[in-house]
């Protein structure tokens, strides 16, 4: 094997592996736990969330997976904890919680424990694999049948996803799984020990059409909408697009979670207004793409492109006629690949995180900038 390929391998290996920043499996098995415990914890404090929550157990006593990764769940647990840190957890958080857990019991007595809540409502029945062993739903537009969980996401999908922007979910099909699923496989091709893991973090999907004007939306996903992400029909349409793009949006479902359960900023709720970041290649500024971030989106940029720099170092390395013949090739004038700029855009954005307004980082955190800066560069030189 070349010496570029071995170096290829052990940058792989160094992202899909550390215990705390890259193991996908454990990472997310974290997060799951996190949401078991915050349910745990409420049901203490609350005889009707106890008496909902012995409802939902399995026959192991536990909170099936397939809750604890409902976005739904999340969204309103995150909120639920965060208001008990602060000490208002008020009768409105606790009726918010009551109200899920009902609504949580009665899609799982219509649809069963395996399936999530949520996605079991507007999925159809359609699902994705997105790795070996992982498939996660697709989500649509919803009908006359659909229950008040799946009317709540397609609420948070209007107002937190499109935000006003003229926009449809499109319906779930065969021709849409079987798009998604060709680009999560060509990820796992190129990327074998990292690309599965990256479908540890998906747990919903869905294909959108938005129509903005002199801006094309690719892919994108929300912190109201936890563990799904939605996709242009373009960007679906041809596998290595999807495979980069499915990479990118992964990697932000991947550091939510691993914030999850490890403190990254000392000051989570201070970080609008606190110190930022320069990006030099956004020229000009404004309300979507200010050319100043705060720290937690220039964190999330940089654990991107960090990852960026090892993609395209594989397309150069791996691409053989094999994966050629199977997914095509890459488009050398797709505009919206980021690969090829990842290395200068990574290295810049690690740095600026290790200087002055690394102050804002926690040990820990400054411990994941480090080591991910050292695997960008490693993978820049293979």
């Amino acid at each position: 094997m070349p010496v570029v390929a071995d170096g290829v391998v052990a940058v792989e290996r160094e992202l899909a592996g550390h215990p705390e920043f890259g193991d996908a499996g454990l990472i997310a098995l974290k997060a799951v736990e996190f949401y078991r415990f915050a349910l745990e914890l409420l049901s203490e404090r609350s005889a009707a969330v106890a008496g909902l929550l012995a409802g939902i157990r399995g026959p192991d006593g536990e909170v099936p997976t397939g809750v604890a990764e409902d976005p739904l769940v999340r969204v309103t647990l995150d909120e639920a904890v965060s208001r008990l840190e602060r000490g208002v957890l008020d009768e409105g958080a606790w009726s918010e919680v009551v109200t899920m857990l009902r609504l949580v019991g009665d899609a799982l007595d219509a649809h069963g424990t395996a399936a999530s809540p949520t996605g079991a409502e507007l999925s159809g029945g359609h699902a994705v694999r997105v790795a070996p062993g992982r498939r996660v739903w697709l989500c649509g537009p919803g009908d006359e049948r659909t229950g008040p969980l799946g009317r709540t996401f397609l609420a948070a999908f209007d107002r937190d996803f499109l935000r006003g922007v003229p926009g449809d979910l499109l319906p779930p099909s065969a021709r849409a799984v079987r798009e998604l699923e060709a680009g999560f496989a060509a990820l796992c091709a190129l990327l074998p020990e990292l690309g599965p893991g990256i479908g540890a973090h998906y747990t919903g999907l869905g294909e959108v059409d938005v129509r903005t004007e002199g801006e094309t939306f690719l892919a994108g996903n929300v912190g109201r909408i936890p563990g799904v992400v939605f996709f242009s029909p373009d960007r679906t349409s041809r596998p290595w697009r999807l495979a980069e793009s499915a990479l990118h949006e992964g990697l932000h479902l991947k550091l939510f979670d691993i914030q999850r359960s490890a403190s990254v900023f000392e000051e989570p709720d201070r970080l609008p207004d606190g110190p930022k970041v320069k990006v030099p290649w956004l020229k000009w500024s404004s309300a979507v793409a200010p050319n100043e971030w705060a720290l937690d989106r220039a964190l999330g940029a940089f654990h991107v492109y960090a990852h960026e720099v090892l993609f395209d170092a594989a397309v150069r390395t791996r691409l053989t006629p094999e994966l050629v013949e199977r997914f095509g090739a890459p488009e050398p004038g797709d505009r919206a690949s980021l690969y090829r700029v990842a290395p200068e855009r990574a290295t810049y954005l690690g740095e600026q995180l290790l200087g002055e307004v690394g102050a804002a980082l926690t040990d820990h955190g400054r411990e994941f900038v480090t080591w991910l800066l050292g695997a960008a560069r490693a993978a820049a030189d293979a």
